[in-house]
């Protein structure tokens, strides 16, 4: 079977809010059809040209399990649009692109929405926990931290340099927000924060640990949507693409290996699909569950860990407009959040490639390749 290429043309979401704060009383499915309602209106869309709808979840509305249908049926979009939910964890969001973009590949679809919602303000806190083991995903990178040996302040870092870069891009990422509630921008992104200010934070999961509030990823709530086109359709309704989706893997490991450690696999892999190298990507964007999280990946890939040495990391790459330890993590929207922006900026700056990687519970991850030309 022939497959085609596969356009990322727009995207858009929700502004990301600290649980229990502006979006509390907003379930699910309100906030998603603010993202993908704001997808359609923001860059014109006729709701009659797309094929499918597939929407990820994990903390899911009572009595809404099949969401994305929902999205369609509420949403007043054409019932002929039909939707698919899906839930991996943290990779819910590619999970999602993947669906919609291996139809419009084989040539099922032409035009496709994908994208996630967690709306955590009333999660159980048992959702917080890995069900295989019973411990937190915090209780679980204390312990990668000690094997990998991470020091603290590196950690601390990074979490700046995610505060800063999230800080310094607000108007850029402001093109991709739709505002709801009164909010326009993201509402964790600290101006004010400094590496004085979060080494003096204490642990939160270990009392001889390294995580803190600062360098962990906050509770959120939000909602993303990822436009996808077939070349042809993107180019019939005279769109340029933002990117094309070169590869897409996915990984899984026994969380006794580290439960967040699965994109030391899931990374070499895709760009052995892609053939490509590391050092090939103009931009990473990298989901920072932790900050110690990004750390043990990147020296995986630098040192070889379950394959051959991928070369040194460039950190000015890395994340260039701020992730998820300053705009926050609704865990669905995540890959559809980190897709838009890599996406986005891989147009502005004329990228050659771009690529992503996602860590989820459950000892999983996703990385995808873009390309531009």
């Amino acid at each position: 079977m022939t497959r085609r290429r596969v356009a990322i043309v727009a995207g858009a979401r929700t502004p990301f809010a600290k649980a229990g704060k502006a979006f509390a009383g907003l379930g699910p499915l309100a906030l998603a059809q603010h993202a993908v309602l704001g997808l359609l209106d923001r860059h014109d869309v006729d709701p009659k040209g797309i094929d499918a709808i597939t929407y990820g979840v994990v903390v899911p509305e009572r009595r809404k399990p099949n969401l994305a249908r929902e999205i369609v049926l509420e949403g007043g979009l054409p019932r002929h649009i039909e939707g698919q939910t899906v839930s991996s964890y943290c990779i819910t969001g590619l999970r999602a692109i993947t669906s919609v973009a291996d139809a419009i590949a084989r040539g099922a679809a032409e035009a496709g929405i994908a994208g996630g919602v967690e709306s955590l303000s009333d999660a159980d806190p048992s959702t917080f926990r890995e069900p295989s083991t019973g411990l937190t995903m915090g209780q679980h990178m204390e312990i990668t931290i000690k094997e990998w040996d991470l020091p603290r302040d590196r950690q601390d870092e990074i979490a700046l340099a995610s505060h800063r870069n999230a800080v310094a891009s607000r108007d850029v990422l402001r093109q991709e927000i739709v505002s709801l509630e009164g909010l326009e921008l993201d509402t964790g992104p600290r101006a004010d924060t400094s590496l004085e200010a979060l080494s003096a934070l204490g642990p939160v999961f270990d009392p001889a640990g390294t995580i803190t509030a600062g360098n962990a990823s906050p509770v959120t709530d939000g909602a993303s949507a990822v436009l996808l086109m077939s070349e042809e359709r993107a180019k019939a309704e005279g769109r340029e693409p933002l990117a094309f989706i070169r590869a897409m893997e996915y990984a899984a490991i026994d969380p006794a290996e580290g439960l967040l450690m699965a994109p030391g696999i899931a990374v070499p892999k895709a760009l052995e699909r892609a053939s490509l190298t590391l050092a090939d990507m103009d931009l990473i964007e990298m989901h920072e569950a932790f900050a110690a999280q990004v750390l043990a990946n990147v020296w995986a890939w630098e040192r070889g860990w379950r394959s051959a040495p991928l070369g040194e990391v460039d950190w000015e790459k890395v994340n260039v407009h701020g992730s998820t330890l300053a705009v926050g993590h609704p865990w669905s929207a995540t890959g559809g959040r980190i897709a838009t922006t890599l996406a986005y900026e891989m147009a502005r700056r004329d990228a050659d490639y771009g690529m992503i990687s996602i860590c989820a519970a459950g000892a999983m991850a996703g990385a995808f390749i873009l390309e531009r030309s």
